[in-house]
């Protein structure tokens, strides 16, 4: 699972409106993060190696910095598990094991038969050889015995995989899924799983389904928590990795662009990435109903068919960095290259609300001060920014008008924010307070109440 959060300070993002109060002359957008140049970064490099990616997790050992991989690769007939590392997220080396064989070859590869392997860590798992868990469709079961496939493993090292003697542990599913992990809000793991659909194939369509489970073992059926609106006739929800920022669950949809000439159960079509926000992880709505969020590439580059993301970012300095799959070819065509890509995006951009040459302004909903200091991750474009504080009825608070605001100039994710006579919010302690940000030719992402 992946979890960015600050638990001390409160921090407050612009990706919906639940903080604003008013707004003028201002916009929003959503910010794509860049593509790094030297995409793909993972590639096969042995000759039995077909098609590589990053579908399926991608997680950060705290403690060693080590960036550790586990996806999905065809191999022999078979999607197969491989694992490979990175110490700077950019060159991945694939560690080679005895655990699964090409002739008398040693390889990477760590469980024979798997589809999307989504795994989490818990380092305070009591049983050690559980320490590691893994959600996996078996495509080897579902092609002997035609039955779902949604199964466990469970492991000491991330490495030494020992599967559920009891799987399947979910029926009817797709094989494509995300496990958010342990949810502390509704105490219990939760998984994104597609449901298989109905009997009557002519009306399916691939949507979101959430699933439940208090020991990783036995799993609820999944409830649909988001499928296509009637404005979207032509577009189905493959899948969505959910990951928590801050006090929000994101979601990074695959949203399957389907032929339009073709019948359901539709195969063909491309898939590019949205974002999606929820403030419970089961009530979801797109931040853009329109824009992808990390977009297809141009005809004939090696991300024009497909893109397909890990569980979530990885913080990486100031920068969220963005695994995922790659296809030079669309879904349902006979021959297309999966690769692995990056893509990199400014800490907290996800949407930015900003002005032009004319000054506009956003007001927050009043927000109970505890004291401390104020920083913004905010920059500017030959512009400024300046912030006034008002009370609870939206009057200014002396000492903090627009014109004892310091003004901000600059570029930064992490700007302390002073007034002429006050360089911290310990005299409002205790009081209701909102913000109002003065911006001209300028954005700002995030503002953060960091305690005393």
């Amino acid at each position: 699972m992946t979890n960015i959060n600050n638990s001390v300070a409160n921090k407050y993002l612009f990706i919906d409106d639940t903080i604003i109060d008013e707004t003028y002359n201002t916009y929003k957008t959503l910010n794509q993060p860049k593509k790094y140049a030297a995409n793909p970064i993972l590639r096969p490099s042995q000759p039995w190696e077909f098609n590589v990616g990053f579908l399926g997790t991608v997680l950060k050992d705290e403690a060693t910095g080590i960036l550790k991989a586990w996806y999905q690769n065809w191999i022999d007939g078979n999607y197969r598990v491989g694992y490979a590392t990175s110490l700077n997220g950019i060159h991945w080396d694939k560690p080679e094991y005895d655990i699964y064989t090409v002739g008398k070859t040693r390889t990477n590869q760590i469980l024979a038969s798997g589809c999307t392997p989504n795994v989490i860590y818990e380092p305070n798992e009591p049983d050690s050889n559980k320490r590691y868990k893994m959600l996996f469709w078996d495509y080897d079961m579902w092609q002997t015995q035609n039955t779902a496939s949604g199964s466990v493993a469970f492991s000491k090292d991330g490495i030494h995989w020992n599967q559920y003697q009891k799987n399947p542990v979910l029926y009817n599913t797709g094989d494509t899924h995300s496990v958010y992990g342990w949810d502390s809000a509704h105490n219990c793991y939760v998984a994104y799983i597609r449901p298989g659909g109905p009997k009557d194939r002519s009306k399916y369509i691939r949507v979101i389904g959430r699933s439940v489970s208090k020991n990783f073992i036995d799993w609820s059926e999944p409830v649909t928590v988001l499928e296509p609106t009637e404005s979207e006739p032509y577009i189905e929800y493959y899948a969505m990795p959910v990951f928590k920022y801050h006090d929000l669950y994101l979601g990074l949809l695959w949203v399957f662009h389907v032929n339009k000439e073709e019948p359901k159960p539709r195969r063909t079509g491309t898939m590019d990435i949205h974002l999606t926000v929820s403030h419970d992880g089961i009530n979801w709505n797109k931040v853009d109903h329109e824009q992808a969020f990390i977009p297809l590439g141009e005809p004939g580059t090696y991300d024009q068919g497909m893109l397909a993301s890990t569980n979530g970012p990885i913080q990486m300095g100031d920068e969220l960095w963005f695994y995922y799959t790659s296809t030079d070819g669309d879904h349902g065509s006979k021959y297309r290259n999966s690769r692995g890509s990056l893509a990199k995006l400014r800490i907290d951009g996800f949407v930015s609300l900003s002005a032009g040459n004319q000054t506009g302004y956003i007001t927050t909903k009043p927000i109970d001060c505890h004291g401390g200091y104020l920083t913004i991750n905010a920059k500017t474009n030959n512009g400024t920014i300046a912030v006034v504080i008002l009370d609870e009825s939206g009057n200014e608070i002396d000492g903090t008008r627009v014109y004892d605001s310091a003004i901000f100039d600059s570029d930064s994710v992490n700007h302390k924010v002073t007034w002429r006579n006050h360089v911290n919010l310990n005299h409002l302690n205790g009081k209701k307070i909102r913000l109002k940000f003065y911006l001209k030719s300028s954005s700002i992402y995030s503002f953060t109440i960091n305690p005393a």
